[in-house]
């Protein structure tokens, strides 16, 4: 059952070991939980299991809680913005967000928090201004780069994106996501080999570890780039070993019509 089913009647929050079964309540029980619902920490702890479970709107309550009693705090802002936008909400999470990074401009984690909710709103351009500005502060800081790359990548400039990957690659060259983000941008600019020539043995080197989010952001990025190439069969065994036929088919669908090949047969003559 959802948390929020079990807690929604409550009129302040509680740890989630209270919304279990429990023996009758003594004063002192009473007291902490009444000091759990007054703590920040506590609360957000909450609304990141809540997140983590997949209850999106518990996740929301609590951060918000936990931010009412503490707005200053920019990490609890940053897990209030993961949850509404993980509830379906990245305009409140953008509206709490810019305010938020033009008082602290040299909250480097904020500008990239931002930036990445920026363009995934389809505003890549606000995105590159924020992270260069932040390149400014931080040339050596890989996230950045890695940032920028991905928001020209969206801006459709491959050349300008590899240049960044390269440059986090060379401070760094076992770092993940900017090996992963220069393959796909490889692929964007039809470069298909080198690109799978970075991804398949990247795939090996994480097979068996427990980086959970970079091996799925590796296979994810494999399906793409066969999907790009034609290559459906490869392309739907990794998707059918991950998500339901139907959301498989979709990806296929979606690959097949973003191919350079597709959208030529497709462009007026």
């Amino acid at each position: 059952m959802r948390l929020t089913k079990l807690c929604s009647l409550l009129s302040f929050p509680l740890l989630l070991s209270a919304c279990a079964q429990t023996p009758a309540t003594t004063p002192d029980t009473t007291r902490q939980m009444m000091q759990a619902a007054q703590n920040p920490d506590a609360l957000a702890r909450i609304g990141q299991t809540a997140l983590q479970t997949g209850d999106m709107a518990t996740a929301v309550t609590f951060y918000g809680r936990a931010v009412a009693l503490r707005p200053d705090r920019i990490d609890l802002q940053l897990g209030y913005a993961q949850a509404l936008t993980a509830n379906g909400k990245p305009n409140e999470a953008l509206g709490l967000l810019i305010p938020l990074a033009a008082k602290n401009p040299d909250n480097t984690r904020l500008s990239l928090v931002t930036s990445r909710l920026l363009i995934e709103a389809g505003r890549p351009r606000e995105a590159l201004n924020r992270l260069q500005a932040a390149f400014r502060q931080n040339p050596s800081d890989t996230r950045v780069l890695v940032a920028l790359g991905v928001a020209l990548d969206t801006l459709g400039n491959q050349q300008a994106a590899q240049g960044y990957y390269q440059k986090a690659l060379a401070l760094n060259p076992d770092d993940v996501p900017a090996r992963t983000d220069m393959a796909l941008s490889l692929a964007l600019s039809g470069s298909y080999p080198q690109a799978i020539g970075i991804l398949r043995p990247l795939r090996s080197e994480l097979a068996g570890t427990d980086q959970v989010n970079h091996i799925n952001a590796v296979e994810n990025a494999l399906a793409l780039v066969y999907g790009l190439m034609g290559d459906q069969t490869s392309s739907a065994a990794i998707l059918r070993h991950r998500m339901s036929e139907k959301q498989a088919q979709e990806n296929l669908t979606f690959y097949n019509a973003v191919r350079p090949s597709s959208r030529e047969a497709l462009s007026p003559q």
